[in-house]
């Protein structure tokens, strides 16, 4: 990951830290950072027109999006109550598979909204995400990779400035 986040996001999402996110002191627990990016990838697809985890077009099945890795790095804590930014910007697109990276930011009342205005301090942590697309056979459950439906690769292809037929189809 580089060490500045970038000045665009291919997508934003924003959510505020609940009480049950927190320990005792009120800081986020490291691993509801995942979940917070998550929530924010299955975004993404949604606004794409793709639902996340949903019946295969046949009926033979469901689809979903398992982790092949994730790395995260993590500059300060977030608290109860701090209204987050997640951005995501997609890194690598092939045909079962895809990797993006995250960035969360705090949403500080005293700086303005927008992402790119955001200086170093306000980010909270950083990584990446690949995951793989799969069909899951209902019966005996199965999960199995599958190329990214048709629609969903145009449409994120869309994003990457200069594709490789490498990193299209490889």
């Amino acid at each position: 990951m580089p060490d500045a986040p970038p000045t665009t996001f291919h997508f934003t999402h924003r959510r505020q830290v609940e009480f049950a996110d927190t320990d005792l002191a009120g800081i986020v627990h490291f691993a509801n950072f995942f979940r917070y990016v998550e929530t924010a990838e299955h975004a993404f697809f949604r606004s794409l027109g793709h639902a996340p985890h949903a019946a295969a077009a046949s009926g033979s099945g469901h689809h979903g999006w398992p982790r092949l890795e994730t790395s995260c790095r993590y500059h300060r804590p977030a608290r109860f109550e701090e209204t987050l930014e997640i951005g995501l910007r997609l890194l690598e697109l092939r045909t079962t598979s895809l990797r993006y990276g995250f960035w969360i930011f705090s949403l500080d009342p005293a700086e303005p909204a927008s992402l790119s205005a955001r200086s170093a301090r306000s980010l909270l942590v950083d990584g990446a995400f690949a995951i793989i697309h799969v069909a899951l056979t209902p019966s005996p459950p199965f999960l199995q990779k599958a190329p990214i439906p048709a629609d969903l690769r145009t449409r994120l292809a869309s994003f990457l400035p200069s594709v490789s037929s490498e990193s299209i189809t490889g």
